[in-house]
């Protein structure tokens, strides 16, 4: 009976902020005041563009990992912690550059693109929930490996792409 009070709280939760602390994890707070910190994964060097849901239920990061061709990490899995449960988006491999929540915090949408160049453009919309692919998109390219101008793209990329 215990597990299932906990489960019930756990789903409930509201969080109103969250930020890398100074040992470089991931600090959740929760509305009644409770800090969860969230360690890095095995390989993974820091966390970025971090943002919570609309609706408050869940929270979303990219996870950074080293590269062997740039100075810098690149974020190779969009993470949302929900519920108690942490899912994690890949997607078909390469880094991702854009994300945001949308249906009011109950799908997240994410863009993926190889690190130098724009190519291999790729944007998936997933259900926070089940992480089931609700959605995917792959821009027609041209010979020079450029998404081509002019074509039509479906109303979650466009909203993804208008995101600062």
């Amino acid at each position: 009976m215990l597990v299932a009070v906990a489960s019930l709280c756990a789903a409930a939760d509201r969080y109103v902020g969250a930020s890398v602390d100074e040992t470089g994890q991931l600090r959740i707070l929760t509305s009644d005041g409770r800090a969860l910190v969230l360690a890095k994964e095995a390989e993974q060097v820091g966390f970025d563009r971090i943002a919570i849901s609309p609706d408050g239920r869940s929270v979303g990061w990219v996870a950074l990992y080293p590269n062997c061709c740039s100075s810098y990490p690149i974020p190779l899995k969009l993470v949302i912690y929900s519920a108690s449960e942490q899912r994690a988006f890949t997607g078909i491999g390469l880094p991702v550059w854009q994300w945001h929540f949308t249906a009011a915090g109950k799908q997240v949408a994410f863009e993926q693109e190889t690190v130098h160049g724009g190519l291999g453009v790729h944007y998936e919309l997933r259900d926070v929930a089940s992480g089931r692919l609700v959605a995917q998109f792959t821009p027609t390219v041209g010979p020079d490996n450029q998404p081509l101008a002019n074509q039509s793209v479906p109303r979650w990329v466009a909203e993804l792409n208008s995101k600062p």
